[in-house]
């Protein structure tokens, strides 16, 4: 004489972003990793092939290369954490955690490859011909860190 039959648990209802995954496949396959069939990927890959058109193609100097191999790095994985950021909204119906108040932690993980990604772009000068809201941005960027440095060293 059993008792009754539990029942199963339902699958959970949300999915990791994958970002562990895809440092793992950069990692193990470098640039093959990168799926050009999906739009972060094509994304990735129109910015290598850019950067490298940009700073001379095949022949420019190895250092440049690893800097673009990087930047394609991050800006894809860039655009696979906003993929996942904007497919979560969706789902949930606002960016914001309802019960918590505040935005996810994938978000800060975005922002930061972001970051590096602009990073390498700005060390790359892939915009010369930059518009003035730009320019002012990079000078006061730059008058901050000076600042921030010269006041380290009193």
């Amino acid at each position: 004489m059993m008792g009754a039959v539990s029942t199963q648990k339902s699958r959970r209802g949300y999915q990791k972003h994958g970002d562990n995954y895809c440092q793992r496949l950069l990692k193990q396959r470098g640039i093959d990793a990168i799926d050009g069939r999906t739009p972060p990927g094509r994304g990735a890959k129109a910015w290598r092939a850019y950067a490298l058109q940009q700073r001379g193609g095949k022949g420019c100097p190895v250092d440049i290369k690893e800097k673009i191999e990087a930047g394609t790095f991050y800006l894809w994985r860039a655009l696979c954490l906003r993929s996942h950021i904007v497919m979560d909204a969706r789902k949930r119906g606002t960016p914001i955690n309802r019960r918590t108040g505040r935005l996810p932690a994938v978000n800060v993980q975005h922002d930061t490859v972001m970051e590096q990604w602009h990073r390498i772009n700005d060390e790359l000068e892939l915009d010369e011909g930059l518009d003035l809201a730009r320019r002012i941005m990079f000078e006061q960027r730059a008058n901050e860190e000076a600042r921030a440095n010269g006041g380290a060293n009193k």
